[in-house]
């Protein structure tokens, strides 16, 4: 048994509507006349159905209404109607309708509307909770989420906002070209992947790009990507990693190791945990013994001396110190290699 509003001016109409009802076990909630009247109804007595006369008397039209309904209330309208033209049909689905109703309407028809228009009501109210609970999923992932539909962005969680397109205000970017925010060299590579040329069982990882932020900052980056349903719709989740900072080190150490090989200095260089990353040939002249003595036991004798350092000094310059390997003393000249942030990212130690 289903729950029954009835809007239509016309009483002889409504009568029979109220009989073709009865007959088929469904409940009358109550009739009304105008539009206004039936969201008040509507609000007070929660109906199941609506059976909704698109020519009212009064403020709002049937289909007015029902937009207001669907908006304030969510509840699935079907429209009753003798009129057939192109203007009133393309409202009405535009609007969203449940179903369409042409008058004379007999039993059979209005039981076979109410049923398909109650369940699949029913489905919509499922599909719209299991998007609520993807979409709060996606608000509290711990890395940046961006939702795509048409090439177009269509949702972004809060770290996507704030790191990678770096604005506080969902509406700079809804709606946007995704396009819009990515490298010229990189453009067709990214948009193979949102057409789904790039996408093997539906997905794609760690594919690297170039990005721009809303400002045109650069940022470089790795992006993986699935297909879902959002809104009702398949769009594609993209899923940032902003390696930037990587992509700033590596740089960095190639310059550094150009710069000292250049010099014809002997150097090592060493990573924040005061792991080898590179060394030159000439690194006998700056340990001596070094070719009967391994890398990782020249490195376990520079670590407590650079972790002394760091401790007493804060490491803001460069700073000289002595070590001892197989009694012999040397004085190297230890260089903090700072990224972006401030922090220290890697260690250059020579000598002069």
């Amino acid at each position: 048994m289903r729950r029954i509003l009835i809007v239509e001016d016309d009483r002889f109409i409504s009568t029979i509507f109220k009989m073709f009802l009865s007959e088929l076990g469904h409940e009358l909630v109550g009739r009304c006349e105008d539009g206004l009247q039936a969201i008040q109804m509507c609000k007070e007595l929660k109906p199941d159905v609506i059976l909704m006369d698109i020519h009212l008397h009064g403020e709002l039209d049937g289909i007015q209404t029902a937009e207001r309904l669907k908006m304030e209330l969510d509840l699935p309208v079907i429209y009753i109607s003798g009129d057939t033209s192109n203007t009133i049909i393309e409202r009405a689905i535009v609007s969203n309708s449940y179903g369409y109703l042409v008058k004379p309407v007999n039993r059979k028809e209005l039981g076979i509307s109410i049923d398909l228009a109650y369940f699949k009501h029913k489905v919509d109210l499922e599909q719209k909770k299991r998007e609520r609970g993807y979409r709060e999923f996606i608000s509290e992932s711990p890395v940046p989420n961006i939702i795509i539909r048409n090439g177009k962005i269509q949702y972004l969680n809060k770290l996507a906002l704030e790191q990678i397109m770096k604005t506080t205000y969902i509406e700079d970017v809804m709606g946007l070209p995704f396009e819009r925010f990515v490298d010229e060299e990189y453009k067709e590579k990214v948009m193979k992947l949102l057409s789904g040329e790039g996408l093997n069982d539906d997905r794609f990882i760690d594919e690297y790009v170039k990005l721009k932020d809303l400002h045109g900052a650069d940022i470089h980056a790795e992006i993986s990507g699935s297909t879902v349903r959002f809104n009702n719709d398949m769009s594609l989740q993209i899923i940032v990693r902003d390696i930037s900072p990587r992509v700033f080190q590596r740089r960095l150490s190639e310059f550094y190791q150009k710069a000292l090989l250049d010099s014809g200095k002997p150097f090592l260089i060493l990573d924040k945990e005061c792991r080898l990353i590179a060394k030159n040939k000439e690194i006998h002249s700056l340990l001596p013994g070094i070719e009967v003595i391994s890398m990782g036991d020249v490195v376990s004798v520079l670590q407590p001396e650079i972790s002394r350092i760091k401790k007493e000094n804060g490491l803001v310059s460069s700073k000289e110190f002595k070590i001892n390997i197989e009694n012999a003393s040397m004085a190297l000249k230890i260089y903090p290699i700072c990224a972006g942030s401030g922090t220290i990212c890697q260690w250059v130690i020579t000598r002069d």
